[in-house]
Formats: C-alpha cells, sequence, structure tokens
C-alpha cells in the first residue's frame, strides 16, 4: 500500500493544484488542472458529470497526477494510480463546495447563500483513487518515496 506523505497532505490542504492525467481512447493522453482533495490514503478528483475525462475515466481507470505545492512549484509529486471509486450525487456536490471554499473563499461558481439548486450548475462525481507509486521532488532533486 503507497502511504500519502504528511507533506503532500499539507499541502493539498493548503490549495495544491494538480495535473491529472487520463488516457483517451485511442491511446493519447489528456491532461487537466485540478483541484485535488485525499481521504485516508486515496487521492480524491471532483469533476462535473459528462466532461471528455469521466469518459476516458470510464475506458482506463489508470490515471497520473502531478501535483505542486503551494509555495514552492520546485516541490512536487506524481503519483500513479487506479480510479477504484465513482461517486455521483449529493455527496460530490457538497464536496465541490467544501473544494470550492479552500481554493477560492467562496461555494462553487456562485455567492455564499446562493443554494446549489437555484443555479444551472450541473452535477458532480467524486473519484476516489488509490495511489501504485508515488515519487517527490521535495527540492531540486528529486527522490523516489516508494515504487
Amino acid at each position: 500500500m503507497t502511504v500519502l506523505p504528511a507533506s503532500l497532505k499539507e499541502a493539498i490542504k493548503r490549495g495544491a493544484f494538480a495535473v491529472l492525467a487520463t488516457h483517451r481512447v485511442g491511446g493519447s493522453i489528456q491532461n487537466h488542472l485540478m483541484w485535488v482533495d485525499y481521504k485516508d490514503e486515496n487521492l480524491v478528483i471532483n469533476t462535473e458529470q459528462g466532461r471528455k475525462k469521466t469518459e476516458n475515466v470510464r475506458d482506463n481507470t489508470n490515471v497520473s497526477i502531478l501535483i505542486f505545492h503551494p509555495e514552492n512549484m520546485y516541490k512536487s509529486w506524481e503519483i500513479r494510480g487506479e480510479v477504484f471509486s465513482i461517486k455521483e450525487g449529493q455527496e460530490a456536490n457538497d464536496h465541490i463546495d467544501e473544494l470550492s471554499m479552500r481554493y477560492m473563499g467562496k461555494p462553487y461558481r456562485r455567492e455564499i447563500g446562493v443554494k446549489w439548486d437555484s443555479t444551472e450548475i450541473k452535477d458532480r462525481e467524486l473519484w476516489l483513487i488509490k495511489p501504485s507509486i508515488l515519487s517527490s521532488m521535495e527540492s531540486r532533486g528529486a527522490q523516489a518515496t516508494s515504487e
């Protein structure tokens, strides 16, 4: 089992951005700048339903995520893993609000006090990603933390 280091978890709590790579049908790679979260030792991605990346993940559950420390871009982590669970519904919609509060200081795509149902925001889905390989670059020199 690959364990997420405390330094990575702290960076995520502080608003680290991630680049998510998914496999397109045909084998090419598609990258997406994402907000990222974690639960226990799994990474969590929250995305809008019906996006190209959601199609990609249903075809090939293997992903790669590069996470950059919010105050030091030379401090980063690459995690390769598999989406093992996709959750839809209110849990995913509530989670994007939590992420938006972390990254933007307000609920997702609306002001404080405006309810989700009174907007035309598309429903969300959560991906739980089990890491299989984690490499870190804690300073300018790369250090593999587990493989």
